[in-house]
């Protein structure tokens, strides 16, 4: 086997090395301008970046085209080809948003941007990684960068109390999945996606290293993906770390970690071993969706609901990759990152770098605000999944999905994931009541100087009418 790349190899990582190429070059280039508050040059530079990136994921798709490569070391298929294109969407309007708001925090570093680009290269290599070692080092790549982005508020204990939390929940994730390729390796003597998972049918002692190995590692990505009972300090982290930056934690950090479940449910065996995994993370998606909601019920801060709510709703795409839902989850990842993506987009413009936004504090919001109550609601109704907004038919077609089967267990699930949706209602229900039905003001309603953003509620209006009506001509059939 020849070790040197060839052309076709390079070509399909070119999105991975445009996005490294560009930070690197960013790194640069923010000595070379004169103001260190002057940060259009570095946000051009990225953007161009990503769109670059888009560019060449586009491209791949023809030239090499869907395939294996650097010897199936990495894999280009639809499956992942989609999930790069979440996370490149997902960077893109971070990059447009973010910016105003961490200059309001005095926290808009040169090396923001650098690693907002860093991280979407680990994500892509993350989903797009045939090998356990590549899954592992697009892991890591994307870890550090999101620590750093979170800890960037250096004078607020909170912001680094989050960092800090989320490097230890990094640590635990990334030891239980490197252990985990050890024993892998240890059973199958590959570290290669298909070869390690093999090893789980083998006879004897090896069956043994690989079960233990794939277990290890889906608890690492159990924490990534903050399912329960591995959610300890999620809640913590999205509320301590800046808003801007929690929106793209929770889009396109969320997408990448349940992304990898999607690919990994992919390579099981089929057979009594692949239905065992079915059973363990089944359970684990039923307690993660009803432990989310019932917390969240409770919850008065905007930010720590969001958190909760992110539980449960990787608690149903969870259920959902179980019982083999390929497109109807990636079409539930992709309107779940954007519904993220809008909402943080909202708290972060009525905080202004000065409040902290609960659901009293929004109160009669629609007198002070209109447009941005009508925004806030679509979005909250939506993440219900309130017909006929893109909540609802991402929920319609995955409980669909799981309900395609007689077996017991998909209707235990089935049940589980539309009990848990009623009793979100409740709580996401609770924005639009405080913003239209109460007559005094809240705390961060009754702020009536915020300024205007042109852009940020250019890109919040495409966004709700996407919510509102893009399942018309975007369902999960035009995905893949």
């Amino acid at each position: 086997m020849s070790y040197t790349p060839s052309s076709n190899d390079l070509i399909a990582i070119s999105p991975m090395l445009i996005l490294c190429g560009v930070a690197l070059l960013s790194l640069v280039v923010q000595f070379l301008i004169p103001k260190e508050e002057d940060s259009k040059p570095l946000w051009v530079l990225s953007v161009l970046g990503i769109l670059g990136a888009m560019y060449a994921l586009y491209h791949t798709t023809n030239s090499p085209g869907y395939g294996k490569f650097f010897g199936s070391q990495i894999s280009i298929s639809p499956l992942t080809v989609w999930l790069s294109g979440i996370y490149l969407i997902a960077g893109l309007i971070t990059l447009l948003i973010a910016p105003p708001f961490l200059a309001q925090h005095k926290t808009l570093f040169p090396e923001f941007f650098p690693l907002v680009l860093f991280c979407l290269s680990g994500m892509m290599f993350l989903t797009s990684g045939y090998d356990f070692i590549v899954i592992f080092v697009g892991l890591e790549i994307l870890s550090l960068s999101l620590y750093v982005m979170i800890g960037m508020a250096r004078t607020s204990v909170s912001s680094l109390e989050s960092a800090m939390k989320y490097f230890l929940l990094g640590t635990f994730s990334s030891g239980f999945m490197l252990l985990g390729i050890a024993f892998l390796y240890g059973g199958s003597g590959t570290t290669n996606l298909d070869g390690a998972l093999r090893g789980l049918f083998l006879k004897g002692y090896e069956s043994n290293f690989s079960k233990l190995g794939f277990g290890l590692f889906l608890v690492g990505v159990s924490f990534k993906a903050a399912l329960v009972p591995f959610h300890s300090w999620t809640p913590d982290v999205y509320e301590g770390a800046q808003t801007p930056i929690t929106g793209f934690m929770a889009s396109a950090g969320k997408a990448s970690a349940l992304g990898l479940f999607i690919v990994l449910f992919n390579h099981i065996p089929v057979g009594e071993i692949g239905n065992s995994w079915k059973y363990l993370m089944g359970v684990i998606a039923l307690v993660s969706m009803t432990w989310g909601n019932i917390v969240a019920l409770k919850q008065d801060n905007l930010k720590r609901m969001l958190a909760y709510s992110s539980i449960s709703h990787a608690g149903y795409i969870v259920a959902g990759i179980t019982c083999g839902a390929g497109l109807e989850a990636l079409y539930y990842l992709f309107s779940y990152s954007l519904l993220n993506l809008a909402a943080f987009a909202i708290i972060s413009y009525l905080e202004q770098g000065k409040h902290e936004v609960t659901v009293n504090g929004i109160a009669h919001l629609s007198g002070e605000h209109p447009l941005t109550a009508l925004s806030l609601s679509i979005i909250f109704l939506s993440f219900a999944g309130f017909p006929p907004l893109i909540g609802f038919w991402t929920k319609l077609f995955l409980l669909q999905k799981i309900a395609e089967s007689d077996l017991l267990f998909n209707r235990i699930l089935l049940f589980g994931a539309v009990a848990n949706s009623c009793v979100a209602f409740y709580y996401y229900m609770k924005i639009t009541i405080q913003s239209y039905m109460k007559q005094e003001t809240g705390s961060v309603a009754g702020v009536r100087d915020l300024p205007a953003m042109p852009t940020l509620g250019f890109l919040v209006f495409l966004l709700s009418v996407f919510f509102a009506a893009g399942w018309l001509f975007f369902q999960p059939g035009a995905l893949l």
